[in-house]
C-alpha cells in the first residue's frame, strides 16, 4: 500500500499503520478484521499534521470505521525547508499562498480515496471526510470535486476563499483581496452550492470565531437548504456559543455522532 509502509503497535484489536501514495504521507488506523469497513479521511488545521490525528483515528477504528488521515501541502512530512518562505512573508501568513495549498490538498483526495476503497476492508460506497479548519476548507473543496463522499463535516471552516482572518497577522497589501478575489472565483466552494446535496453535511463554527466571515457561513447554509429540501436531515449548521477559532470536545462529539448517523 504505497511506499514506505510502517506498521505500529494498536493494540490487541486495532493496527496503525504509516505509509504514502503519490508523495501524499497519511496514517490509518482500523480493526484487526475482514469486515467492510466506512472509510473516513480527516484533514487537521494549519501548521497541523497527520499525527495530531492518532487518538482520533483509533477511536473511529474502535467505532468500526477505517480511518485515514493525510498531511496536507506543505504539512508534516511535506512541510519542507521552504515552507516559512511559502506561507509566510515577515512573519505574516500569506492568505493566498495558504488557500493554494488548500486547493492542491482536495486535490489530492481522489487519490486517497481510491487507494483505499480498493482494499477489501474499505466499503466503497461509505466514504467520509472530516476537516478542521484548514482541514474544513479542503472537506468543503473535496466535496465539489470528488463525488463518491457522502458524509462530511467540516469544523470552524469556511466555503468561502476570499476571506481576510483577523485572527492571525497577514499580509495585506495592494492586490492581496483582488488576487483572492480571483482565486475564490476559480476555486470557491460556495460557487458549487449545486454540488452538495445529497451528501449530508454537517458544518460547526463557533460564534466568536473571527477567522472568516461567520456570517457568510450561514447564508451559504441557507442557500443550501433550497436544495436539501426533501432531505433536511442530511444538513445541519450548529454554532457554538460563545466559541472561537477552536475545535472542541462537544464539537468532536457532534461528528461521531453525525458519522455513526449517516455512515
Amino acid at each position: 500500500m504505497g511506499s514506505d509502509v510502517m506498521q505500529a503497535v494498536a493494540g490487541d484489536s486495532l493496527r496503525l499503520e504509516k505509509g504514502s501514495v503519490n508523495g501524499i504521507p497519511f496514517i490509518f488506523c482500523s480493526m484487526k478484521d475482514d469486515k467492510p469497513k466506512p472509510l473516513v479521511v480527516l484533514s487537521h488545521a494549519f501548521s497541523g499534521s497527520k499525527d495530531m490525528w492518532t487518538g482520533y483515528l483509533r477511536e473511529l477504528a474502535s467505532l468500526g470505521y477505517y480511518a485515514v488521515a493525510l498531511d496536507n501541502r506543505g504539512h508534516g512530512e511535506r512541510k519542507g525547508a521552504a515552507f516559512e518562505s511559502v506561507a509566510f512573508v515577515e512573519g505574516k501568513v500569506d492568505v493566498c499562498a495558504v488557500r493554494m495549498l488548500i486547493k492542491e490538498t482536495a486535490d489530492d483526495i481522489p487519490t486517497l480515496v481510491d487507494l483505499f476503497v480498493a482494499q477489501d476492508e474499505v466499503d466503497g460506497d461509505r466514504i467520509g471526510m472530516v476537516g478542521v479548519s484548514m482541514g474544513g476548507f479542503i472537506t468543503f473543496r473535496a466535496l465539489v470535486i470528488e463525488s463518491c463522499i457522502s458524509v462530511a463535516a467540516p469544523v470552524i471552516a469556511s466555503p468561502y476563499w476570499d476571506d481576510i482572518p483577523k485572527d492571525m497577522a497577514v499580509v495585506y497589501g495592494s492586490g492581496v483581496q483582488e488576487a483572492l478575489e480571483g482565486y475564490s472565483r476559480k476555486y470557491s466552494p460556495a460557487r458549487h452550492v449545486d454540488r452538495f446535496y445529497p451528501r449530508a453535511l454537517l458544518i460547526q463554527v463557533g460564534s466568536k470565531d473571527v477567522h472568516f466571515n461567520l456570517e457568510r457561513v450561514v447564508q451559504f447554509h441557507r442557500k443550501l437548504e433550497t436544495h436539501y429540501y426533501d432531505a433536511p436531515d442530511k444538513l445541519e449548521l450548529v454554532v457554538h456559543e460563545g466559541i472561537g477559532h477552536e475545535f472542541t470536545p462537544p464539537m468532536w462529539a457532534k461528528v461521531k455522532n453525525w458519522l455513526q448517523t449517516h455512515l
